[in-house]
């Protein structure tokens, strides 16, 4: 080989000796101090942030810890503050419908707070309702064993009919105020840790020199909380004038409300700048960084937690109380045997379960509860003449008296 041609390799394999050796001195030095990745993190997360702070709020203080992802959050407040007011998450993620049960009104749900009272069910719900469920899917397995030829290997169903519980707002506690559990403590235990771990560089440099929507209360009407044709679950909630309006509640997402004043507006600004200030700044931090990232960690670890953690209504602020619960292997059954127990409820549910044509035997039993119930609301008038009379139930003094304080 020529000597030119021997030079040439030569050169070539310094080069890429010394591409490597580069390449492997930038990793280290990334990983030893790492420096653009905290500017880079703390504009992810702004969702987290967001459910977190809507599981935690309701009250003075919102233990929602610092974590990346306040920077996008605080910005987008601030647009929220000028445009749609809008700072509670969307309920797309587990639609629903609330249906009065007096008239069979019905509304595709908005609001998270009911979102989340109906998705996180199923770690709430009374023993006594899981019971009633596991007997019927034992009851609709027998039955479909006894459908089959003996010998055959029938699986057990993993839904069946429709479980209805009954509960009823707690007279204890006051609608609307958060009980304070396990995961809103976690907040303030949190953040004195990641006080701790910040002061750990500081106290290390101290020894080298010189040693973050009500509805109205009141209510008097029962509402059913489903997901609709289909679901396992229904939640009836009975009107007793302690617990909050629903129907409010559940189109409050959708309603426009004006602009916030100019001193919140100024606020928002005032906090975004602040945000967007520590984002410079985190950028040209170049030592102790690893311990920024911890503190950041420790908080995006606990606001996911928050975030998709499942709670009991009462930390949302709906306090209930369970009565009974009510669950056959078929939803007809179901809602007829609700219908003979809560006169209108299990009626109003019958469109949105069975949106079509009833079979006539079941149309005959609708008929018979009908019925029924003419003869006792004749009943109950009779008793009431020489009584005053009740304002109107639609009547906007009855619903303006859901705004009073109990």
């Amino acid at each position: 080989m020529s000597p030119i041609l021997n030079a040439v390799f030569e050169l070539r394999a310094r080069a890429n000796h010394s591409n490597f050796a580069t390449s492997t001195n930038e990793l280290r030095q990334q990983w030893t101090e790492p420096t653009d990745v905290f500017s880079v993190l703390l504009l992810l997360g702004g969702d987290i942030v967001n459910k977190a702070l809507a599981q935690l709020s309701g009250t003075v203080l919102t233990p929602v810890t610092f974590s990346f992802g306040w920077v996008s959050y605080a910005v987008t407040t601030f647009l929220a503050s000028v445009g749609e007011v809008k700072l509670m998450p969307s309920a797309t993620e587990s639609p629903c419908l609330v249906i009065t049960a007096k008239n069979g009104y019905f509304r595709s749900n908005s609001s998270w707070v009911i979102s989340r009272v109906l998705s996180d069910y199923e770690s709430w719900m009374d023993p006594a309702v899981r019971t009633r469920l596991e007997k019927m899917l034992d009851e609709r397995q027998h039955y479909m064993r006894l459908k089959t030829r003996k010998g055959t290997k029938v699986p057990r169903p993993r839904q069946t009919g429709l479980c209805i519980s009954i509960y009823e707002p707690s007279k204890a506690q006051t609608a609307g105020e958060p009980a304070h559990d396990l995961v809103y403590w976690t907040g303030l235990g949190v953040a004195v840790l990641q006080l701790v771990t910040a002061a750990i560089p500081i106290e290390a440099c101290l020894n080298g020199e010189t040693r973050n929507g009500l509805a109205a209360r009141s209510s008097q009407n029962t509402y059913v909380l489903t997901r609709g044709i289909g679901a396992q679950h229904a939640i009836v909630i009975l009107g007793n004038g302690r617990g909050l309006n629903l129907e409010d509640l559940a189109v409050a997402g959708q309603i426009r409300y004006a602009c916030s004043d100019a001193v919140t507006r100024t606020c928002l600004a005032g906090i975004s700048a602040l945000w967007v200030s520590l984002l410079v700044t985190a950028a040209g931090v170049k030592t102790n960084t690893w311990f920024l990232l911890a503190v950041g960690g420790i908080g995006i670890v606990q606001n996911v937690l928050v975030a998709g953690c499942r709670r009991d209504p009462s930390a949302l602020g709906v306090h209930l109380e369970f009565r009974e619960v009510i669950g056959e292997m078929t939803a007809m059954d179901a809602l007829i045997a609700l219908e003979d127990k809560y006169t209108k409820v299990g009626r109003s549910l019958l469109p949105i379960f069975f949106p079509g044509k009833l079979l006539p035997e079941e149309v005959a039993r609708w008929d018979a509860l009908k019925a029924k119930a003419i003869q006792e609301a004749e009943a109950a008038r009779l008793d009431m003449q020489g009584r005053p009379i009740a304002e109107p139930p639609e009547s906007w003094t009855v619903h303006a008296k859901t705004f009073e304080k109990t």
